[in-house]
């Protein structure tokens, strides 16, 4: 039998296939937990929940990617919204548990949802940079979606360090999107909390982790994210224990507690500028971060904007969020402030019944 033509990257399959066990794992570690805890009382296990709760269909896909389709649920159907997700999180932390679900409550205000599902890296993502994402995949997205609505810009909303590469978009493509919407995104790089103080150059080598794993491996990733709310852990397991008789509490801490166990590596390529031009040199907001061989000029975004930020976000602190309006020139920009963290802005029930209501009001207008 002949050697494979590329030994490496079909490693890099390899890892990624062990990585989703190992996900398999944690996240029925979780289960069992959870199920423990419950039995303790005299009550059953709760359902193990699915990776998504809403209906909806495979619209498209292009390798490793996956465009999905959450069809609106009221007449008439609104403009189209294109979901740009993390990198290494996976989208349905938005779409958690029926009845704790951003896409089914835009869905229910009548929003055509499009989402971009990255997948696994592979060998391909070795290779990958922020130009194969804001000049190539995400427009691949907004054509697929702007199609449903007979062609034109799409509104666009961006998570996370999805909202980072939704913002280089915006500035690259402005024509391309008719509304910007960010969650808990950083865009002032130093100023986005311990994760920019670990990230310095003194202390850290992208670029040798990249030679060392090709892709960045999630466990590499969560033990950073772990260290951040290191504190959280005993409070957790405390309130599982004393809210066990909860179902509806249960449910949520096993399916919000299994999405964090399930994630994917992060494109070792993408890895290299992410640290060295964002964290390290901080050159997006400066106007300096040359992807496809064009700085980003956030001045270009000149669109409905609206910037949402967890007052107790650890991961995105609010002064890096903010930035954004004073370097975007849009007309019509808006600030959402919510006390909650990070991933509470779109798993918590005072965050779907507060706060989703003015985003999605928010986008009514700002789409038409």
């Amino acid at each position: 039998m002949s050697p494979p033509t590329d030994p490496v990257g079909a490693q890099l399959e390899v890892a990624d296939a062990l990585h989703a066990l190992g996900a398999e794992w944690s996240r029925a570690s979780v289960a069992a937990l959870a199920g423990a805890a419950r039995l303790l009382r005299g009550r059953p296990p709760v359902a193990w929940p699915h990776r998504g709760a809403s209906r909806h269909e495979v619209a498209a896909r292009r390798g490793n990617v996956t465009l999905r389709r959450y069809p609106a649920q009221r007449a008439p159907a609104r403009a189209p919204i294109l979901v740009v997700a993390s990198l290494i999180n996976k989208y349905y932390v938005m779409d958690l548990l029926p009845g704790l679900s951003v896409f089914e409550h835009l869905a229910g205000r009548g929003f055509e949802i499009w989402v971009l599902d990255w997948g696994a890296p592979g060998a391909a993502g070795r290779e990958r940079t922020f130009a194969d994402y804001v000049d190539d995949l995400i427009p691949w997205g907004v054509e697929q979606a702007g199609r449903s609505a007979g062609g034109g810009p799409v509104a666009t909303l961006g998570y996370c360090m999805g909202g980072t590469m939704a913002a280089m978009f915006a500035a690259r493509h402005p024509q391309a999107v008719r509304a910007l919407a960010l969650l808990g995104t950083p865009i002032d790089f130093q100023k986005s909390g311990l994760l920019a103080l670990w990230s310095q150059r003194r202390w850290f080598d992208a670029d040798r982790m990249v030679d060392a794993f090709g892709n960045v491996p999630p466990w590499l990733l969560q033990s950073a994210f772990k260290a951040l709310a290191a504190a959280d852990l005993p409070r957790k397991l405390t309130d599982l224990l004393e809210r066990a008789d909860d179902e509806a509490a249960v449910r949520h801490y096993v399916a919000l507690e299994s999405w964090l166990e399930d994630n994917v590596a992060f494109p070792g390529g993408v890895y290299r500028q992410y640290i060295r031009d964002c964290y390290q040199d901080n050159k997006l907001v400066r106007g300096q971060m040359v992807v496809g061989e064009k700085a980003i000029d956030l001045a270009r975004i000149t669109m409905p904007l609206l910037v949402v930020t967890a007052l107790r976000d650890r991961i995105c602190e609010p002064p890096s969020a903010r930035a954004l309006l004073e370097r975007a020139h849009s007309r019509e920009a808006k600030l959402l402030e919510f006390d909650t963290g990070h991933i509470g802005l779109t798993t918590s029930r005072r965050a779907l019944a507060e706060l989703w209501p003015q985003i999605a009001d928010w986008l009514e207008v700002a789409i038409g």
